[in-house]
């Protein structure tokens, strides 16, 4: 396997996980499929720009290992990172959604590794950083996607 091919499935495979926090923290939050698909569709957006920095090709994001994956842990009800977002969307906090679970949510993890990336490539990943500011309270979930959803608008590229 190539180096683009490996580096674009690792990084969907890694962040999809803290796309799908911030997910289920949008549907936690009762705020409807128009603002959990503006959110999905701005976090595919950074992980696809996150990966052409590190040397990923596009079409890798588009493929089932990119996309499908991201939209299978995103929407599936049995995605455990969804389902601490959406814990978190409804107010709890985050040791006691942990302390209840047998099983990990590797996203919880991951997202403070993404901020560290963002800095390093230095990409802009609103998103996904955010999910970090709110697993560190840094942020309440409700805080956070109001700062994501009144970011302005860029032009794709």
């Amino acid at each position: 396997l190539s180096h683009a091919l490996c580096a674009g499935v690792e990084i969907c495979g890694a962040l999809k996980n803290v796309l799908a926090i911030a997910a289920g923290i949008v549907e936690g939050l009762d705020l409807g499929h128009n603002a959990l698909a503006a959110l999905i569709a701005q976090g595919c957006a950074e992980i696809r720009w996150l990966s052409q920095k590190v040397g990923a090709k596009p079409a890798t994001i588009s493929g089932l290992s990119g996309l499908g994956d991201i939209m299978l842990t995103c929407y599936g009800d049995l995605s455990r990172n969804r389902s601490v977002g959406v814990r978190l969307g409804r107010g709890e906090k985050l040791g006691d959604i942990l302390a209840s679970s047998s099983q990990v949510a590797e996203g919880v993890a991951t997202a403070g590794v993404v901020v560290g990336l963002a800095r390093k490539y230095r990409v802009s990943l609103p998103v996904l950083t955010a999910v970090a500011q709110v697993l560190d309270s840094n942020l309440s979930p409700a805080e956070a996607v109001a700062a994501v959803m009144n970011l302005p608008q860029i032009e794709e590229h």
